[in-house]
C-alpha cells in the first residue's frame, strides 16, 4: 500500500484537490469546515486507472499548525506539493518543501491548482518562478501539472503522473518488527479504541500482541481496516486503522508508537546527523529547539558535537537531548524548530537511538558516527557488536536498524572471513540464525584473559577449592544464563577452563597440599580411622588437631573424606568398610531394621541414621516400611 502526503500554502486549495480526485472530504473536523482550513491531518484514498488504491495523507498548510504538518510526511511514497496558480510560492511552500528536502523526499509531483483563475501568459511565468524555486531541493524534478479542481481541467493527467511516479519503488526497511506511529485516537461505538497511522515497518496481523511506547502498556490487535476494509494481515508501507483491546482513548496519545513487545525503548537522546535549511539562520551548541519525527514531538537542547556553530546549508554531528522520552529508532528521519520565533530550522537522521553524553570534539565519537551513517550492514554490525559484545543477531538487528535478513546475511560473511566468532561452536560451524550469539576475535579474546584472571585470582585466593561456583562466574561476567552456557563451552573447547561438578576452575588448576597439610590431613585420618563407626564432630576434630576447614573441604573434594551428614565425615576406606558389611548383613539376613543396623556396627542411633540416610542417598538400600531392603 503505498502514500502520498499533500503540502502546500493555506488556501491553495489541496483539501479542495483531494475532494476533487477522490470524493472523500480529507477535512473531518467541525472547526476545519467552519474556517475552511485544515488544521489536523485529513485522510483519503484513490483508485487509481490500473486498480491500485494508495492513500492521501491531507497536511494543513498554515504556520501555526506546521507541526502536524510534521505528522504527515514522514510515511509518504510520493510528496503532491500543491501551489495556487494565481498566487505562486508562498512563505508555506518554501517550509513545507524545506522540510520534504530534509527529509529526502525526491518523488513528488507539482500540481499547480486554480489554474482556471489565470490566463496562459500569467500560468507560464508562475510554472517558471517553481521550477527555479525547486532548482536546489529535493523535488527538482518533479513534474508540474497545471489543474483545476473546479473545471476538473488536467485531474487526470495529475492521476496518470501519480500512477508512473508510484512505478518506483519506495526503499522501505523491514527488521521484521512491527512499528506504526500513532497519529489520531479515537474510540468507535461498538468497537472501543482505535487508532491510526502509517506502518513505517514490519508487518501487522489480527491477533497479534503490541506494545505501546512509551509507556509501555500491552495491547492486542481485534481489528485492521485500511481504505475502510478488514484486513487480516497489513505489510509495512500501509496506511491502517487499527482497533485495540483493553486500552481506553486516555491510555494513549498521538507521537506514542505501536510495536513489537521488548523491541522499542524510549529514548532521551540521540546522535544524529543534522543539515541546516539554506535560507535560515547560524545555530549555536546548546540551542533549545523543537524536535520532530514520525508524529512525536518534544522540546529539547542541541549540542554541536564538531563545533561551536552551524551555519545556514551545513551539516554536521549532533546530539540532541529531550525534555520527554520519545520511541524512535536507527534511520528515523526528524525535523528541527526553533520553539520561539517558530520556524523550521534543519532536519536529518538518527544514527543512533540511545545515545551516551558525550565529550565535545572527540575523533573517536564522530568515527563511530559516520560509521553508523554511511558503513556497509558489515561495518554497522561490528560497530554494534563492539559496544556491546558478545550479543545474539537478534540484538543486533534491534541495535543496528537494519532489516533481520541483512543483519544475518552480514554476519554470515563477517564468520566465513574470521571477522567474527560464533560463541555457540569453537570451529564457527554452527547454523547462524536469530538466536546466535557472536564476538569479535578481540572481544572474545578480552573475555577469555577475564575468565583466565578471575579464575587465576580466585585459585591464588582459594588454593584447595575446587574451583570458582558457576554461578558466581557468570554473575561476574554479567551474562545472561542463555550466553554463559555458550561461553562456558566455547572456553572449555578451547582449553581455558573445565567444569568441575558446580565450579569452573583453569584446565592447569590442580588441588595441592602443602608439607603442613598434609601431616595435618594424615593425624585427621589417623583419627577417624581408629574411631572407626563413630568418629568425633567435625568441629571438635578441626579444633583438636588444627586443621583448617579448608583443607578438609578439599579432601572432601578429592574424596578421601566423605562428609555423611552435617558436621559427621569419615575416612573413605572407613566408609567402604561400613557400608560392605551392612549390604552383607541384609543379603544375609533379608531386610533389616534400623534397630538390627545399630546392633550390627554396634554404634548410637545418631550415627546409625546417618549412615543409613547416606546409603538410601547413594541408592546402596531403600526403605520399605521400617525396613531396609538392598537397592
Amino acid at each position: 500500500m503505498r502514500v502520498i502526503g499533500t503540502a502546500g500554502h493555506v488556501d491553495h486549495g489541496k483539501s479542495t484537490l483531494i475532494r476533487a480526485l477522490t470524493g472523500i472530504d480529507p477535512d473531518r473536523l467541525q472547526e476545519e469546515k467552519e474556517r475552511g482550513m485544515t488544521i489536523d491531518l485529513g485522510f483519503a484514498w484513490l483508485r487509481l486507472p490500473d486498480g491500485q488504491e494508495v492513500s492521501i495523507v491531507d497536511v494543513p498548510g498554515h504556520e501555526r499548525f506546521i507541526h502536524n504538518m510534521l505528522a504527515g510526511v514522514g510515511g509518504i511514497d510520493i510528496a503532491l506539493l500543491v501551489i495556487a496558480a494565481d498566487e505562486g510560492v508562498m512563505p508555506q511552500t518554501r517550509e513545507h518543501v524545506a522540510i520534504l528536502d530534509l527529509l529526502g523526499i525526491a518523488n513528488g509531483v507539482v500540481a499547480l491548482t486554480k489554474r482556471d483563475l489565470v490566463d496562459d501568459e500569467w500560468l507560464d511565468l508562475v510554472q517558471a518562478d517553481v521550477e527555479e524555486f525547486l532548482s536546489s531541493t529535493s523535488l527538482r524534478s518533479a513534474p508540474i501539472v497545471p489543474c483545476s479542481a473546479v473545471t476538473r481541467l488536467g485531474l487526470d493527467t495529475l492521476i496518470q503522473v501519480i500512477q508512473d511516479l508510484l512505478q518506483k519503488e519506495r526503499s522501505r526497511p523491514n527488521t521484521g518488527r512491527p512499528r506504526l506511529p500513532i497519529d489520531r485516537v479515537f474510540s468507535v461505538a461498538g468497537f472501543g479504541t482505535v487508532v491510526t497511522g502509517t506502518l513505517i515497518d514490519g508487518e501487522m496481523h489480527l491477533g497479534q500482541e503490541l506494545e505501546v511506547q512509551p509507556g509501555g502498556l500491552r495491547s492486542r490487535v481485534r481489528g485492521l481496516q485500511s481504505h475502510r476494509k478488514k484486513l487480516e494481515n497489513v505489510p509495512a508501507g500501509t496506511r491502517t486503522a487499527i482497533n485495540l483491546t483493553g486500552l481506553s482513548v486516555d491510555d494513549l496519545r498521538r507521537g506514542q508508537v505501536l510495536a513489537a513487545p521488548g523491541s522499542l525503548k524510549p529514548t532521551r537522546a540521540v546522535d544524529a546527523r543534522l543539515r541546516l535549511i539554506r535560507d535560515g539562520h547560524p545555530i549555536k551548541h546548546n540551542t533549545a529547539v523543537s524536535f520532530h519525527t514520525g508524529a512525536a514531538e518534544t522540546l529539547g537542547k542541541l549540542a554541536l558535537l564538531d563545533r561551536d556553530e552551524l551555519q545556514p546549508g551545513e551539516e554536521a554531528w549532533v546530539q540532541v537531548r529531550f525534555q520527554d522520552e520519545l520511541a524512535l529508532a536507527r534511520g528515523d528521519l526528524f525535523v528541527l524548530r526553533l520553539p520561539s520565533p517558530s520556524r523550521t530550522i534543519g532536519g536529518g537522521q538518527v544514527v543512533e537511538s540511545h545515545a551516551r553524553r558525550h565529550r565535545r570534539r572527540q575523533t573517536a565519537i564522530l568515527e563511530q558516527l559516520e560509521v553508523l551513517a554511511q558503513g556497509s550492514p558489515e561495518d554497522i554490525v561490528l560497530e554494534r557488536l563492539r559496544a556491546r559484545e558478545p550479543t545474539d543477531v537478534d540484538g543486533l538487528v534491534a541495535r543496528s536498524g537494519l532489516p533481520a535478513a541483512e543483519v544475518r546475511a552480514a554476519v554470515g560473511r563477517l564468520v566465513a572471513a574470521n571477522d567474527l566468532l560464533l560463541v555457540d561452536a569453537s570451529n564457527g560451524a554452527a547454523r547462524i540464525d536469530v538466536r546466535s550469539f557472536v564476538v569479535t576475535p578481540e572481544g572474545w579474546q578480552r573475555l577469555t584473559e577475564q575468565v583466565r584472571s578471575m579464575l587465576t585470582g580466585f585459585h591464588a585466593t582459594y588454593p584447595l577449592r575446587r574451583g570458582l561456583p558457576k554461578e558466581e562466574l557468570r554473575t561476574r561476567l554479567g551474562a545472561d544464563p542463555r550466553l554463559f552456557v555458550r561461553e562456558l563451552e566455547r572456553l572449555k573447547a578451547d582449553g581455558v577452563a573445565t567444569e568441575d561438578g558446580p565450579f569452573v576452575r583453569l584446565v592447569s588448576h590442580k588441588v595441592a597440599f602443602s608439607t603442613e597439610q598434609q601431616a595435618q590431613l594424615g593425624a585427621l585420618l589417623d583419627v577417624l580411622r581408629e574411631a572407626g563407626v563413630s568418629p568425633p564432630d567435625r568441629a571438635d576434630l578441626e579444633a583438636e588437631l588444627r586443621i583448617s576447614s579448608e583443607v578438609v573441604e578439599a579432601a572432601i573434594a578429592d574424596g578421601r573424606l566423605v562428609e555423611v551428614a552435617a558436621g559427621l565425615i569419615y575416612d573413605r576406606s572407613t566408609l567402604d568398610d561400613i557400608v560392605a558389611r551392612i549390604r552383607a548383613d541384609i543379603q544375609a539376613h533379608g531386610p533389616r531394621t534400623v534397630a538390627q543396623i545399630r546392633d550390627l556396627l554396634d554404634a548410637s542411633r545418631k550415627y546409625t541414621l546417618a549412615l543409613v540416610t547416606y546409603t538410601d542417598e547413594h541408592k546402596i538400600t531403600r526403605r520399605v516400611g521400617d525396613e531396609r531392603v538392598l537397592y
